[in-house]
């Protein structure tokens, strides 16, 4: 009988035990702003490479989950003709051609680093450039390089 009751205790302590599991921690999300032209004639493509990212569950090497979410504030033309670091706070920038570059001294100095993105937004034989901003910095940098990566590699 004391055998049993031990063997009893011993299952209900392995039971309690097994049912107490550390919390996991929500990382918060990077967020990704990104700028880019939302009439230009390949913001439909751009809409579906954002929602295919977004639906593969994009991560950081941290674990912290990227989102992805377009600047609206100010017109495409209005906000490249204007005081382009000061007036648009974003990480990434998908330009309709290189050429847009021209008026905005910010974007110019950055297209040394652009990459072509024409095939994923089945614009070729056109040049659609994009980049990471150079002031990006930190996660937001890292997590914008990651959603560039995943443009780039879709063909």
């Amino acid at each position: 009988m004391r055998c049993r009751r031990l063997y009893l205790t011993l299952v209900f302590c392995l039971l309690l035990i097994s049912g107490c599991k550390k919390p996991m921690v929500q990382q918060q999300p990077v967020v990704v702003h990104l700028f880019r032209d939302l009439y230009s004639p390949y913001a439909h493509e751009i809409d579906h490479r954002i929602l295919e990212f977004q639906s593969s569950d994009p991560r950081l090497p941290s674990g912290a989950p990227i989102v992805v979410q377009t600047y609206k504030d100010i017109e495409y033309k209005t906000a490249l003709k204007g005081n382009f670091d000061r007036d648009v706070k974003v990480e990434v920038v998908i330009l309709n051609d290189p050429a847009d570059a021209v008026d905005s001294p910010v974007v110019a100095a950055n297209m040394a680093h652009a990459v072509d993105i024409c095939a994923s937004v089945k614009a070729c034989p056109a040049n659609v450039p994009a980049f990471v901003l150079s002031s990006a910095t930190g996660d937001q940098a890292a997590a914008g390089q990651v959603f560039l990566a995943s443009l780039s590699q879709h063909k």
